[in-house]
């Protein structure tokens, strides 16, 4: 085994036992001995996000989206932090950005229309949700992704297993299957 690969096992061990301070130092480790591999700067963000360390999340995920401009959910992943961070319009122009990448990618679309909406441009946000579920209905998705609840942070608030959620989080900012898991599971809890 590698020495990268013994850090990357180290790194996710302390982050599934939520020891965000410790994954960051092994995720960093991982990250000297490959220095372009995308995914370690993205979960070694989310250590950051977790550890309330949103700069050095940020800056984690830009260096990914350098190593990878191409990859659509790099885009995604750094319009979700953007907006954790308050920084709507730029949130706004990554989802545009992964949305013409992979124009098929209705979680993007979802996304998109939720800070639409958050905008208030409503009429926008209602043809990027409805588009959006159209996409996950044509993929063979039975459930529709819908409309963002209202309350998201009250149902996140009320997950008792604080290491449930961050798994959550830490799969919402590194796969599109994740996210798009996330999002049913949301609006599974608010029915």
């Amino acid at each position: 085994m590698s020495n990268k690969d013994t850090y990357i096992q180290k790194a996710e061990k302390y982050y599934e036992a939520a020891k965000h301070k410790e994954a960051v130092y092994w995720y960093s480790r991982a990250i000297t001995e490959d220095m372009k591999d995308a995914e370690l700067f993205a979960q070694r963000g989310v250590a950051h996000y977790h550890l309330g360390d949103l700069p050095s999340a940020l800056a984690d995920l830009n260096t990914a989206l350098e190593l990878e401009p191409q990859n659509p959910y790099r885009h995604s992943s750094r319009a979700y932090m953007r907006d954790a961070m308050g920084d709507t319009a730029g949130a706004i122009a990554d989802y545009e950005k992964a949305i013409r990448l992979d124009p098929d990618d209705a979680v993007a679309h979802n996304n998109l229309g939720m800070l639409e909406e958050k905008m208030g441009r409503n009429q926008k946000a209602q043809t990027l949700f409805a588009f959006a579920d159209k996409l996950m209905a044509d993929s063979g998705q039975t459930e529709p992704i819908g409309e963002r609840p209202k309350n998201i942070q009250a149902e996140i608030n009320s997950t008792r297993r604080e290491e449930n959620l961050g798994s959550v989080v830490k799969s919402v900012l590194t796969s599109r299957k994740g996210f798009a898991n996330f999002l049913t599971f949301v609006r599974k809890g608010f029915k």
